[in-house]
C-alpha cells in the first residue's frame, strides 16, 4: 500500500481525528469508509469470546467527519499506491 512509515502516518492521522471526536481509531476509519458512495456496509472484525467491543463498534454511527477530516486522511492516502494497479481485482480469478 505505502509501506510502514506511510501507513504509521495515516494512523496518527486517525488517531488525531478519534481524539477529537473521542472514538477508537477504528471507527474514524470505518465512518470514512462507510461514506464512500459505492459503500453499503463494512465487515467489522471481532475476537472470539470478546464481546466489549460491540458497544465502542456502534459509536461510528454517533458522528460524523467534516471536511477537513476528509482532507487530512485523502493527504496521506494519495500518497499511496493503488492497490486496485498493484494486485488486481480479488474477484478476477473467479471471473
Amino acid at each position: 500500500w505505502g509501506g510502514w512509515d506511510l501507513f504509521q502516518k495515516l494512523l496518527l492521522t486517525l488517531k488525531s481525528i478519534a481524539q477529537k471526536y473521542d472514538v477508537s481509531i477504528a471507527n474514524v476509519a470505518t465512518r470514512y469508509i462507510l461514506e464512500k458512495p459505492a459503500v453499503a456496509g463494512a465487515i467489522i472484525g471481532v475476537r472470539l469470546g470478546i464481546a466489549n467491543h460491540r458497544d465502542s463498534n456502534a459509536r461510528v454511527f454517533n458522528f460524523g467527519l467534516d471536511k477537513l477530516d476528509y482532507d487530512a486522511i485523502d493527504a496521506v492516502c494519495t500518497k499511496s499506491n493503488n492497490l486496485f494497479d498493484l494486485i488486481g481485482d480479488c474477484g478476477d480469478e473467479y471471473r
